[in-house]
């Protein structure tokens, strides 16, 4: 009798539904600040049936149901011609619910239940209005399965923030479903408790806002049908570029086909898009590497945006940096052509990932030799999210890009906070192997020994401990520190208005 009953628990233990991703917090289709604001919820499970249901409500008003949609992943394995790394077919259901109606500068609470059973239940905050206070994280280049990424998570749980950035490179090392399993929800969604050695269960309290990187759109759909997953898990405001050369591209093919209805509008609103948060604008940029990222249209769409936020404070999220000291990845220079355009608009810092390091840039203005021209002649982009831009750019330029740069040497972020210029951030710290090497020490390898191409400009490097940059903002001050794994802070810079 003992054998039978274990035997029957064995088999209604193989029959539940497991949940791979924990529900987690996602932005809505809203990228401006309105009367009230809508989120998502999003887990994903294996493919056993299972009923689950979702229930919300601002503090104060009774719980009431959300809508669940479901949708069902399912990848083939890549063929390998070593029968040790053969994987298995992937087969998955993502759940999504909105939340709507949910007022600025308050508490909510979501229940998310499995066949009645409470499994994540969240108190958390929604988005806060231009005149409070918040608290954000920058950071990228993250995920690739080493211990140092639970514990810059942990970490980056202590500052209990309004909401975090992922600069690029999410998840090492293509950017497919796969490695999602392996490497990203065991880290910042699905452990109980934060602790140094597990990561913390950030995501179910506060959206992670994605920024692409080429890591993350790495491969090709016809030999890995899983790639491209940044399009599966996070969500965007809808109100981006549409889609055109600049977004990762896709060939036609029937797993193109597939790609784009599991992503739905995921795609290609990932790749470009604003929105605000508190006295902050972030207007996020896809330089990949899958698209055209300094496409004419792409300066236009993005001179407009800034220009129409009435926010006090401008900010860039990219993955490549247009400035930075690091020997890897230095040729990368395509957005310097944009700075004329951040400089027009009053953009306060650009940050940035792709170098796995730290980096803070002293105040600077930059005038590129070639491309501004282009920009300032593009036709206006249609604001039909069904239109198919055509690129208005030549042909490919070179990476690197010549100018002239003016530095402001007085700014020092503490006693003189009025910056003339841009700052450019690099916050590549996230988990990833560390780069070290100034390319200062390199200038004879660069054309023309760097003439035109290299100033002075770094005003801060750290590359000895992965870490963070955590900023505190109101409508007249912005605070950025930088913490490592240890919990030291290794950089600190204001900026007041």
């Amino acid at each position: 009798m003992k054998s039978l009953l274990s035997l029957l628990c064995l088999t209604a233990a193989a029959s539940a539904q497991t949940i791979l991703a924990q529900p987690y917090l996602q932005p809505g289709p809203q990228g401006t600040l309105e009367a009230t604001d809508e989120m998502r919820v999003i887990w994903v499970t294996d493919q056993t049936p299972g009923r689950f249901t979702v229930e919300y409500a601002p503090k104060g008003f009774k719980l009431i149901a959300a809508k669940v949609e479901s949708a069902a992943m399912d990848f083939p394995a890549p063929v390998s011609k070593t029968p040790v790394t053969q994987e298995k077919d992937q087969h998955y259901i993502r759940y999504t619910a909105a939340l709507p109606g949910l007022p600025l500068d308050s508490s909510f609470t979501y229940v998310v239940k499995l066949d009645g059973k409470v499994v994540r239940e969240q108190t958390t905050h929604t988005r806060v209005s231009g005149s409070k206070p918040t608290r954000f994280i920058m950071i990228g280049d993250l995920a690739d399965g080493k211990a140092s990424q639970n514990v810059i998570a942990y970490q980056m749980s202590l500052q209990k923030p309004h909401y975090t950035v992922l600069l690029g490179d999410i998840i090492y090392p293509t950017g497919r479903a796969y490695h999602y399993m392996k490497y990203f929800w065991s880290t910042y969604s699905n452990p109980t408790e934060p602790s140094e050695k597990n990561g913390a269960p950030m995501m179910g309290s506060i959206p992670f806002y994605a920024v692409l990187g080429n890591h993350d759109v790495m491969g090709k759909l016809t030999t890995t049908s899983d790639s491209y997953a940044a399009y599966h898990f996070f969500s965007a405001p809808q109100n981006g570029l549409p889609e055109g050369v600049w977004n990762t591209a896709l060939a036609k093919s029937e797993a193109a086909t597939k790609f784009r209805a599991l992503a739905g509008k995921n795609y290609p609103a990932l790749g470009f898009y604003s929105f605000d948060y508190g006295a902050a604008h972030i207007v996020v940029l896809d330089n990949s590497g899958g698209g055209k990222s300094d496409d004419p249209a792409v300066m236009a769409w993005l001179d407009q945006d800034l220009k129409a936020t009435k926010q006090p404070w401008k900010f860039i999220a990219l993955h490549m940096p247009p400035f930075q000291v690091t020997v890897a990845h230095y040729s990368a220079q395509r957005q310097r052509k944009f700075a004329p355009i951040f400089e027009a608009n009053g953009v306060d810092v650009i940050f940035a990932g792709h170098v796995h390091n730290f980096q803070r840039s002293k105040p600077l203005r930059f005038l590129p030799a070639t491309g501004v021209v282009a920009a300032a002649a593009a036709k206006p982009v249609p604001l039909d999210p069904k239109a198919n831009v055509q690129s208005l750019a030549p042909n490919t330029p070179p990476s690197y890009v010549n100018g002239t740069f003016t530095l402001d040497e007085t700014f020092d972020g503490a006693k003189h906070t009025r910056p003339k210029g841009v700052i450019y951030v690099v916050q590549g710290g996230g988990g990833a192997k560390l780069y070290t090497g100034t390319v200062d020490k390199n200038l004879a390898k660069l054309p023309n020994g760097g003439k035109d191409n290299y100033a002075p400009f770094n005003a801060k490097l750290y590359d000895t401990l992965h870490s963070f940059s955590v900023i505190d903002l109101t409508v007249q001050r912005f605070e950025m520190r930088t913490i490592n794994e240890k919990g030291e802070e290794i950089d600190r810079c204001v900026i007041e208005k």
